[in-house]
């Protein structure tokens, strides 16, 4: 997927203050502002594609599917687990379960299942910066750059301007949330057609 420089970035929320030159001290504060608004836009919703991995499989040991497996991207959020890979068909059986510090716990796991399919949320991959971690997101680059210029206001103390500023960054932000309703995700993903056999209650914070 596309991305742009930290450094652009930077450049651009720095422009929108007018004033380019700063010190060490504000560029500093600068990026913190913009790497909050890129962990804001980050959890905004679940189904950003970037992030998004459906239907891959894990090993689950002790009824517990952990954050972290060797070779796999680290787990945010698990969205849906599964005991058959999924979306090859509309049906497909589903486990409930609970989220603690270790990983996901599976509910009623015959003894004799190792591997479970799981859609999840990957980890953020911030902070970012100009020189270790460079690309952001290009979906959320114009929401971090007027979301961070509307800190930096309300920082200067113009509180009015900041609202206004923090306004339209807000509307920047919907644009790309749209286009992740657009693609379907949060319908095919979220809302995947359930049959008796596969629905089941849900015991994590997602639903």
């Amino acid at each position: 997927m596309q991305t742009d420089t930290f450094s652009n970035l930077l450049t651009l929320t720095k422009g929108l203050t007018g004033n380019t030159a700063f010190t060490t001290e504000e560029t500093a504060l600068v990026s913190s502002f913009i790497n909050r608004r890129l962990y804001n836009a980050y959890r905004r919703n679940q189904h950003w594609p970037r992030y998004l991995v459906t239907g891959e499989a894990r090993a689950v040991s002790g009824g517990l599917v952990p954050f972290t497996q060797a070779t796999l991207e680290p787990i945010d959020t698990f969205l849906r687990i599964y005991r058959e890979s999924p979306y090859g068909t509309y049906s497909v059986p589903e486990y409930s379960f609970y989220v603690t510090n270790g990983g996901a716990t599976i509910l009623s796991k015959p003894d004799d299942v190792t591997t479970v399919y799981v859609d999840y949320k990957k980890r953020w991959d911030g902070d970012y910066n100009t020189t270790t971690n460079t690309q952001v997101p290009q979906e959320f680059f114009q929401y971090a750059a007027h979301g961070a210029f509307a800190d930096f206001l309300r920082y200067d103390g113009q509180n009015e301007k900041a609202a206004a500023e923090d306004g339209y960054a807000e509307s920047l932000l919907a644009l790309e949330l749209e286009n992740v309703m657009n693609q379907r995700n949060f319908n095919t993903i979220g809302k995947r057609i359930r049959s008796h056999s596969s629905t089941q209650s849900r015991h994590s914070t997602i639903r």
